[in-house]
């Protein structure tokens, strides 16, 4: 395999995420590349061996999961729904929760990952994305890690609100003691309680980090790679329901990145998505509020968008009856959601000034958007069936 470490041939300033000069040399770092080298071969070599020598004990792997509980939904719920994109407000404890347990993923700081992960958005699927999948898989799965990048803006100009937490700015200072303390310390403390303090270090610290990075690294490569483009067909995101499942929900790639701020990834009761609803029970508690979830119309209007860019080509070529038919259907799924999105905008404003008609006009326009599924859907299918 050869690695893609090409120099940069351009210079520009980013705005919050530094400047990139003519001819720069990426180099490697030794570090980031050590540490994601060992780290497998410890946590599942290593935690094989040992456990065929020593003996397996289902405290082990329960320790496992649930370290990876807590250290994945400070990453999915902590570092990138709310201190990346701020899709909801978290009280102090529960910011605290996820400084502490985040910092056990050796994943870096919240600063750093949120700056880094805004750049990622600003730039998706351009030179100046840190982990650009048009540099391919392994690029964006970890090699991109590999190298320093020295012209990265160590302001965080990007992330005024982090610079101003005190929570974030403590953890930015200490995530690598937490890391070694909180990481490693808890999980031996735990095993020693046990009576086998190697296997916790093993189990708990190891073998989890390597789960935790790799199924996060599977978000940058994987659900940019193989999946459905649902909500945005001339982005590399994709839907796929595999990532969703081993990275707590975040595997909902294209509606994520068409509708960042949105607290959830998949909208639909039925889509495996744990922070959502770790978010949702917090809310219940009091101790998040101001979710922010994008308007039913505003999500059926970038489907409906997708689907047709998957076909354009038909459109512009399609002849005949069935053609026409298409269209006239386009045309009604359209006027449908224009009304839809008329109707819920005016629910918003009754309900602002206290009137009880924003109930039935929120249905309406919920009863508008499925009118207009049937016929954008009805008119797809029809298109992909024309030879």
């Amino acid at each position: 395999m050869r690695i893609r470490s090409r120099p940069r041939t351009f210079s520009a300033a980013l705005p919050g995420g530094g400047i990139i000069s003519d001819t720069q040399q990426p180099q490697k770092d030794w570090v980031n590349i050590l540490f994601l080298t060992l780290t497998p071969v410890i946590g599942i070599a290593g935690t094989a061996a040992y456990t065929w020598y020593a003996g397996f004990h289902l405290w082990m792997p329960i320790l496992m999961v649930a370290m990876y509980g807590a250290v994945g939904i400070s990453i999915c719920a902590g570092y990138h729904r709310f201190f990346s994109h701020k899709s909801y407000e978290a009280a102090w404890p529960v910011q605290l929760f996820y400084a502490f347990f985040g910092a056990m993923a050796a994943q870096n700081s919240i600063l750093w990952w949120s700056s880094s992960h805004r750049v990622h958005h600003k730039y998706a699927d351009k030179d100046w994305d840190p982990y650009n999948i048009r540099r391919g898989f392994w690029w964006a799965h970890i090699l991109w890690i590999f190298y320093r990048n020295d012209q990265r803006d160590d302001t965080f100009a990007n992330a005024p609100d982090l610079l101003a937490n005190k929570i974030v700015m403590w953890q930015h200072r200490w995530h690598k003691a937490i890391l070694i303390v909180g990481g490693f310390g808890v999980p031996t403390l735990i095993g020693a309680a046990f009576g086998d303090p190697i296997a916790g270090l093993l189990w708990g610290g190891f073998a989890r980090i390597v789960v935790i990075h790799h199924t996060t690294f599977f978000v940058n490569s994987l659900a940019h790679t193989l999946g459905k483009p649902v909500f945005n067909a001339e982005a590399s995101a994709r839907d796929n329901w595999l990532v969703a499942l081993v990275t707590l929900g975040e595997g909902y790639h294209s509606f994520h990145h068409r509708f960042p701020a949105d607290f959830r990834n998949g909208i639909r009761w039925y889509q495996w998505d744990p922070a959502k609803w770790w978010i949702g029970a917090l809310r219940l508690t009091g101790l998040a509020k101001s979710l922010i979830a994008t308007p039913a119309p505003q999500i059926e209007q970038a489907r409906m968008r997708a689907a047709i860019g998957l076909v354009q080509e038909k459109i512009a070529t399609a002849r005949g009856t069935i053609a026409d038919e298409a269209r006239r259907r386009l045309n009604v799924a359209t006027r449908h959601l224009e009304r839809a999105v008329a109707l819920w905008r005016a629910g918003l404003e009754a309900r602002a000034q206290g009137f009880a008609t924003w109930r039935q006009q929120t249905r309406l326009s919920k009863r508008h958007v499925r009118r207009s599924r049937r016929h954008w859907k009805r008119a797809v299918r029809m298109l992909e069936q024309a030879a």
